[in-house]
């Protein structure tokens, strides 16, 4: 169940660890992306995928359909899920058929968007995250706050605390080393239990049936191939036309993700593993069909979920992914949870979006993201209409005489709480424990003489 976005947002805003969390990976994610940008001509290949990406959505019943002839010739089964429940029926009759109820995954968005993991162990059966950051937040109880960084909103001591409570055994708080060496050892048996493997990809190529992988652990080559049966659950924006496409499209999903050059693994997926084991390819709609119909929204399809735009968002660093409502965080979150699990849960986390533009600089496919925030809001406000208190301020505002004079008043009114530039409200200390709004300026910018 999740938590209203108020209590959410207070929650996160009161957490000087988890902004201490954030602020220290987005440094550091900047500057390595940065040097990986500066690598190659990162506007050239931008233009190059978007081209290719926008002749997808265009087409994409086309390249789906032949994406699923392609696959059923290597000997795959595909199956067209409109929702989530369609997936977990479709995994729920296939573990039954089988006789099986242990299940391994690894790291999948299109899973956490519908909740797979909860859904299916309501029917009983084990799941097993085998991604580190994944199974970090499956131990905790939490969903991802990130796309690619599932659980860096914890530092290497509330993961020791962790893995130590999970494990039963003291693990230090200070070697990562040997936090992830713990894991390791704990995750191992997991792959010869899981009878199912669940896996994500990053891209299906319609010309040949061909499932990608792109990973940093290794795991995901494990739950694709020593289970019997394999399953793929994907979105449909996922297809691309070639494998030199898939190819392109990952050379700007590393540097845009994690600030490399190239993911450590990517498994290139054509059939079954190996004689006498099943492929299972669940294609996911879940809104996105109707996010294509959508001229303001559309090139959201673009997403190649490489999470830029939470990586490089101000907001994100200060509350962090899990605000943000649903499973996408940052700015592609905000446009996509309206398609994925309607406009009415929005309303709130669209509020933090500070309109810096910054979403759409890094974004490796030019996702107009500003723009789209911005038409998420009128839609909301076409539904919900607006608060009393805002609408007395866009009155005010409307009217220049009448704004004068309550900016005039204002600026005499701060002088007990204000500080040099500065305001310290003393109703608002939980607030400005870190950060304090700035002073009204006693004399306003337009009663400066113009320049010659």
């Amino acid at each position: 169940m999740i938590e209203p976005f108020e209590q959410r947002y207070r929650k996160a805003l009161n957490d000087s660890v988890l902004r201490d969390n954030l602020s220290r990976f987005q440094h550091t994610w900047r500057e390595r992306r940065d040097r990986a940008v500066a690598d190659i001509d990162f506007e050239v290949d931008r233009t190059r995928v978007v081209k290719m990406k926008n002749a997808v959505i265009s087409g994409l019943p086309e390249y789906v359909n032949q994406f699923v002839s392609a696959a059923r010739d290597t000997g795959a089964v595909t199956f067209m899920a409109s929702n989530g429940w369609d997936v977990v029926d479709y995994i729920s009759e296939l573990a039954a058929q089988r006789g099986a109820n242990a299940i391994i995954k690894s790291k999948s968005m299109a899973t956490e968007e519908i909740g797979l993991n909860h859904a299916l162990e309501a029917r009983g059966m084990t799941v097993v995250e085998t991604d580190l950051g994944e199974w970090i937040v499956q131990l905790a109880g939490e969903r991802p706050s990130h796309i690619t960084g599932p659980a860096l909103h914890k530092n290497r001591r509330q993961i020791a605390e962790l893995l130590s409570r999970a494990t039963g055994r003291t693990v230090s708080r200070e070697h990562i080393a040997e936090q992830v060496a713990v894991a390791r050892e704990t995750l191992r048996p997991e792959f010869f239990r899981g009878q199912i493997g669940i896996s994500g990809a990053n891209a299906i190529v319609a010309e040949t049936g061909t499932i990608v992988i792109a990973t940093n652990e290794g795991n995901a080559e494990l739950v694709t191939s020593l289970p019997a049966v394999h399953v793929v659950v994907v979105g449909i924006e996922k297809v691309v036309p070639t494998i030199d496409d898939a190819m392109q499209q990952l050379e700007l999903l590393g540097l845009s993700a994690t600030g490399q050059s190239a993911t450590a693994y990517v498994s290139f997926i054509t059939g079954p593993s190996q004689p006498g084991h099943e492929l299972h390819v669940v294609l996911l709609d879940n809104g996105r069909m109707k996010m294509r119909s959508d001229a303001d929204f559309s090139d959201a399809l673009r997403c190649i979920r490489c999470g830029a735009c939470s990586s490089v968002c101000p907001s994100y660093g200060v509350v962090g992914g899990h605000v943000f409502g649903y499973i996408y965080s940052g700015a592609i979150g905000l446009v996509n949870t309206p398609f994925h699990h309607g406009l009415e849960h929005d309303i709130g986390p669209q509020g933090l979006c500070v309109s810096c533009g910054a979403c759409q600089s890094v974004c490796p496919v030019d996702i107009p993201l500003p723009r789209q925030i911005l038409e998420t809001r009128a839609r909301i406000v076409e539904r919900t209409g607006i608060s009393s208190r805002v609408r007395s301020a866009l009155e005010l505002w409307s009217r220049p005489t009448a704004f004068r004079l309550a900016s005039r008043l204002a600026s005499v009114a701060q002088v007990p709480i204000q500080h040099g530039e500065f305001l310290d409200p003393p109703l608002l200390l939980t607030q400005t424990e870190w950060r304090k709004p700035p002073a009204i300026a006693g004399r306003p910018f337009r009663a400066h003489p113009l320049p010659d």
